[in-house]
């Protein structure tokens, strides 16, 4: 009991963040590279090898290409069989729950204050609500946490190997804990000693099943910088957006920190290519977000609170925020804006034009019997997805590549440009619904 009479709405207020990563269990399924991650860990297991070749594509059949989430995949293919779409939603639940909480102890740790952790917390969750998503990439924001509590504590310096062979095993994201690792190393002084650490704790990443292939995925990557830039998450961020007001206010709040000589001269070199990396690419915000954590969580509001909303009040609180998206309604639904979930079983040809939502529901629906025409590997069709989007868009012709890809149907979606164009030139419908057309080239 005096332990409850202790606690306050500021203790309680710790959930927020959880009520956010909790909507993933309320959100539609909506993630087609999820889609074709399930049917790759299906093919590891059963070939007991990683794919280094495309096997889902009549586009790229047989092109290299290493799967750089080999490790997340299996694991799908286990969610998959045990739980269909449900499963992935709440893994993002759970891997969100505890980026908040690795997030929090950061904070904590540095403020010491609950309401400013509070704070910290909330403009995480905002900030990174929006990439709470099933794709691998979920799993590098709380091993990016984990490696920033680690680096913090010299007991668990022998987690760090282990988080980043992980980390390398299931996102390539896992450079950018290498750089926060050297940079924090830098800004502290970087000896033989600890440039020797550096290479020991980074020497696992060049260790998983990919061995030294590791190295290609990065390479493919960023040779394909050009297609990635037709994809919305590597816009860069608008900064006066709602999701990202929480960036602006730490833009703002750093400068005013560093102009008042309150910010160490060891932390410029996290600060300055971490704020750099941040307004690159939306995608790239939340990593940043969570290593420019440790200086962020310094950060304390100005001002005190009253004591007041103690014990059963805070208690009542901490109870209402942990179970109401509990209790919220739970159904499987999958967004049939985004796939075709009708339309595919009306399909009668082999190889189908379709854009790359599609591309992943067919991979997870129909392959191995059809093949797709793309999907959202930019790192793999490289030129082809621009050539995709131009298509799609009637920015260029679309006969050369039908003919070239012996293509006599297209599944597209109702409003796409390309349906008027495709109807001028004789094609017939075969199959309408709310969200999706197919066509079929005249006889």
């Amino acid at each position: 009991m005096s332990r409850i009479r202790k606690l306050t709405v500021w203790h309680a207020a710790l959930l927020l963040p959880w009520v956010v990563a909790a909507v993933s269990l309320r959100r539609k399924f909506n993630d087609n590279s999820y889609l074709w991650h399930v049917r790759a860990g299906d093919t590891q297991i059963a070939e007991k090898a990683v794919l280094t070749a495309d096997p889902f594509s009549f586009t790229m059949q047989g092109a290299p290409w290493r799967t750089q989430s080999w490790l997340a995949e299996l694991l799908y293919s286990k969610i998959d069989a045990w739980t269909g779409l449900t499963g992935p939603r709440i893994m993002v639940t759970v891997l969100g729950a505890v980026l908040f909480v690795l997030l929090g102890i950061v904070a904590f740790r540095r403020s010491r204050s609950i309401p400013s952790v509070v704070v910290f917390l909330v403009a995480s969750a905002i900030v990174t609500a929006g990439f709470l998503v099933p794709r691998p990439v979920i799993f590098s924001f709380p091993l990016m946490a984990a490696l920033v509590v680690a680096v913090d504590d010299p007991r668990l310096r022998w987690v760090k190997p282990l988080i980043l062979w992980v980390w390398a095993s299931v996102h390539g994201s896992f450079v950018i804990g290498l750089a926060f690792l050297g940079l924090r190393a830098i800004g502290r002084g970087l000896g033989w000693k600890r440039l020797a650490e550096l290479v020991m704790v980074g020497l696992p990443t060049l260790l998983t099943a990919h061995g030294l292939g590791v190295l290609d995925i990065l390479l493919d990557f960023f040779g394909n910088r050009s297609a990635l830039g037709r994809i919305a998450e590597w816009d860069r961020p608008d900064l006066l957006s709602l999701p990202m007001l929480p960036l602006f206010a730490a833009f703002l709040t750093l400068i005013w920190l560093g102009s008042r000589a309150r910010i160490q001269p060891r932390d410029w070199w996290l600060m300055v290519p971490f704020l750099v990396l941040a307004v690159s690419a939306n995608r790239a915000v939340p990593p940043a977000w969570i290593a420019l954590s440790p200086i962020l969580g310094r950060i304390t509001l100005p001002f005190q609170f009253s004591g007041s909303g103690r014990g059963p009040l805070a208690l009542g609180l901490a109870a209402v925020l942990f179970g109401l998206p509990l209790v919220l309604p739970f159904e499987t639904v999958i967004d049939e804006r985004r796939f075709p979930v009708e339309a595919e079983k009306h399909l009668q040809t082999e190889n189908v034009f379709h854009d790359d939502g599609a591309g992943g529901w067919l991979i997870y629906s129909q392959w191995p019997e059809r093949l797709v025409y793309i999907d959202d590997r930019a790192e793999l069709y490289g030129e082809r997805m621009g050539l995709f989007i131009d298509i799609r868009a009637v920015r260029t012709d679309w006969k050369e590549e039908f003919a070239a890809w012996g293509i006599e149907e297209a599944l597209l979606k109702v409003d796409d440009p390309l349906v008027r164009l495709l109807e001028a030139e004789g094609w017939m419908r075969t199959y309408e619904d709310e969200y999706f057309v197919i066509f079929r080239a005249p006889t």
